[in-house]
C-alpha cells in the first residue's frame, strides 16, 4: 500500500489521459478510416447539419435522402452524435474528421469519468490501474476502429459519467448524463439505464429525481421515436439469432474487420472479452469471495449475465423477454464488459495491495490490446467525395436502404421536379424550395392533382390558396392536392405534430426544473456560507 502514496490525483489523471490518447491516436491523423457504419454516420451528420443551418433546432427530417424525397430519419436515429459532429463541422473540420473527433469525445469522456468514479470508490492508484485496463478492453477498438459506432462510444461515455455523478452526489450532472445516454444511442440506453437506476437506488436514493429529470430532458427524442414506430419500416432488419458468438470466440483472442453473421467466419469481427479482462473476472471471483461490497457484486453480476446472454443457450430468455430482440446483436453486450472491467480491476488492485503487480497488469493489458488500436487508413476523403456521390446522398442511410416511411419505400431515382401535375395539365412555377418548405404557383385550365415529390409522413401540412389542411399520401406515398381550373398557390411544409410538440415541451420542463434546482443549490450554498 505504501507505493500508492506516489500517486496524487493530477498525476493519476494525467497518466490515464495520456494512455487513452495513445489508444485513439489514429482518430487524430489524416486519412480515411474505413468502418462498417462510418459512412452512414457521415451522411447523417451532413443532413443534420443542413437542417441546423436552416434554423431547425431539433432536426427530424433528412430532406436530401431517399433520392430527395426525404425521410424522417432523425426522429428515430439518436441525435446527439450529430449535434456534436455538426459543431465540429461548423468550425471547419471535414465531415470525416468531425465523425472521428466525435468518437474521440465519447471515448475520452468515458475514460476520464471512469477514473473519477473509481477514485471515489477505491482511491487514486486503483482508479488509475482500473481505468487503464478498461481503456484497452478490445471491444473499444471494435466499436471505434472496426464498426465506427459513434453512438455507442458516446453512450458509454455518458454511462461512466452517470455512475461518477451518482458516487459524487452531483444530481444535475447525473440528469444531463442520463439525457446524453438516451440521445446518444437508443439501444445502449436500453441496456444501461436499468444498471444506472439500480446503482443509484442502492448507492443514493436521493438521485432518483435527477434520473427522472434526465429522462424528461431527453423526451424530445425518445417519445416520438417510441410512439411513431408504426409509421416507418426497416428499423430492425437484423435477425438476432445469427449473431450469437461461440464461447470460444469470447475467450480466445482473435481479430478481424469483417462482419458478424453466417458466411463471415474467415475475417469475422472480434467478439473477444480480452485476455486481461477475462483473467480479472476469474481472479476477481476469488478475491471477492470473502469480502464483497455492493459495487463489486453489481458489476460482477451484470458481467456474468451479459456473458450468458451472448450464448445461444439463452435464446429462450430472448424469446421470453421480447425487448431483448431490439439489441439486434447479442455480442453488443460486450459493452457491459467495457463498463464492469475497470471497477473489477480497481477493486482487485485495492484488495491485493501490491502496486508493482497492479502496474504490471495495466502494462500487460496495454501490450495485449495495442495492435488492435492501429486500424487501416486510406487516402483522405473530402466532403465533396460524399456530397457528390449518389450512393451516399440518395439512400436512406440504413442497411440496404431498408428504412423508409410506411407509405413510400426507398426511391432509387430523384424526381424531375419538386411539384408536378397529375391527372391534369398546367404550368408550375416554384416560388420557394427549401429544406422542408415548398411553395409553387400553378396555372391550369383543366384542374387536376398537384403532387409534391416529398415522402408523406405525419407532420407534413399543405396550404392551397390560404386554406390549410393536413397533407395526405397519394398512391406513390407522396403528397397531393386537388385543385380546380385557374391559378393557385400550393404550399407544403413540415411541422410539429401535437405529440412532438408535447415531447419538446416536456424537455423544456425538464430543463427548467434542473435550472430551478441549480438555483436553489446555489442559494443554499450562499446562505450556508453567510451563516459560517
Amino acid at each position: 500500500m505504501q507505493g500508492y502514496v506516489y500517486f496524487n490525483n493530477m498525476r493519476g489523471l494525467f497518466i490515464v489521459i495520456v494512455v487513452a490518447l495513445i489508444a485513439i491516436r489514429y482518430l487524430f491523423v489524416s486519412g480515411f478510416l474505413p468502418t462498417h457504419d462510418g459512412e452512414y454516420h457521415i451522411i447523417r451528420m451532413y443532413e443534420f447539419g443542413r437542417m441546423l443551418a436552416d434554423g431547425h433546432i431539433i432536426p427530424r427530417w433528412a430532406p436530401g435522402l431517399n433520392s430527395g424525397y426525404g425521410v424522417p430519419l432523425f426522429i428515430f436515429f439518436y441525435p446527439l452524435p450529430n449535434y456534436i459532429g455538426s459543431l465540429f463541422h461548423f468550425f471547419g473540420w471535414s465531415l470525416a474528421d468531425s465523425f472521428r473527433l466525435t468518437m474521440a469525445v465519447g471515448y475520452m469522456v468515458a475514460v476520464v469519468s471512469c477514473y473519477v468514479w473509481l477514485k471515489r470508490l477505491y482511491g487514486i492508484f486503483p482508479a488509475t490501474v482500473g481505468s487503464i485496463v478498461g481503456a484497452f478492453v478490445p471491444y473499444w477498438s471494435v466499436d471505434i476502429f472496426v464498426r465506427g459506432s459513434v453512438g455507442e462510444v458516446l453512450a458509454l461515455g455518458f454511462v461512466f459519467l452517470a455512475l461518477a455523478s451518482i458516487s459524487y452526489e452531483r444530481g444535475i450532472l447525473l440528469a444531463f448524463a442520463v439525457a446524453g445516454l438516451i440521445s446518444s444511442h437508443n439501444i445502449m440506453a436500453m441496456v444501461f439505464m436499468p444498471v444506472v437506476v439500480l446503482y443509484a437506488w442502492i448507492a443514493d436514493r436521493s438521485m432518483a429525481r435527477y434520473l427522472l429529470a434526465g429522462v424528461l430532458l431527453a423526451s424530445y427524442f425518445w417519445i416520438p421515436a417510441l410512439m411513431e414506430r408504426g409509421a416507418v419500416i426497416g428499423l430492425n432488419v437484423v435477425n438476432y439469432t445469427d449473431h450469437f458468438p461461440d464461447l470460444a470466440q469470447l475467450f480466445i483472442p482473435s481479430w478481424g474487420t469483417g462482419f458478424s453473421g453466417p458466411g463471415y467466419e474467415a475475417d469475422e469481427v472480434s467478439f473477444q472479452v480480452g485476455i486481461i479482462p477475462t483473467a480479472m473476472i476469474f481472479f476477481g471471483t476469488a478475491v471477492f469471495w470473502h469480502k464483497k461490497t455492493f459495487p463489486e457484486l453489481l458489476f460482477f453480476a451484470i458481467s456474468v449475465v451479459a456473458l450468458l446472454l451472448m450464448q445461444e443457450i439463452s435464446i429462450p430468455v430472448w424469446e421470453t423477454i421480447a425487448f431483448l430482440k431490439n439489441l439486434q446483436y447479442p455480442w453488443r453486450l460486450l459493452s457491459v464488459i467495457v463498463v464492469s472491467i475497470p471497477l473489477i480491476v480497481a477493486a482487485v488492485t485495492s484488495r491485493i495491495g501490491r502496486p508493482m503487480v497492479s502496474a504490471g497488469i495495466a502494462i500487460v493489458a496495454i501490450l495485449f490490446s495495442f495492435s488492435y488500436t492501429k486500424p487501416v487508413l486510406y487516402e483522405p476523403r473530402s466532403d465533396a467525395y460524399y456530397i457528390s456521390r449518389r450512393e451516399f446522398t440518395d439512400g436512406t442511410s440504413s442497411l440496404g436502404n431498408s428504412f423508409s416511411t410506411a407509405w413510400m419505400s426507398w426511391q432509387k431515382e430523384r424526381p424531375a421536379q419538386r411539384m408536378e401535375m397529375v391527372n391534369g395539365e398546367g404550368i408550375i412555377t416554384m416560388k420557394k424550395e427549401e429544406m422542408t418548405t415548398f411553395l409553387g404557383e400553378i396555372t391550369t385550365r383543366t384542374g387536376g392533382s398537384v403532387r409534391t415529390n416529398v415522402a408523406y409522413y405525419p407532420g407534413w401540412r399543405i396550404n392551397v390558396d390560404g386554406i390549410e389542411s393536413q397533407a395526405k399520401p397519394d398512391e406513390k406515398g407522396a403528397i397531393s392536392a386537388v385543385i380546380g381550373p385557374g391559378t393557385h398557390t400550393v404550399a407544403v411544409y413540415f411541422s410539429r405534430t401535437p405529440l412532438r410538440l408535447a415531447a419538446d415541451l416536456i424537455s423544456l420542463v425538464g430543463l427548467a426544473v434542473l435550472a430551478w434546482w441549480g438555483i436553489l443549490h446555489v442559494l443554499k450554498s450562499v446562505v450556508h456560507t453567510d451563516h459560517l
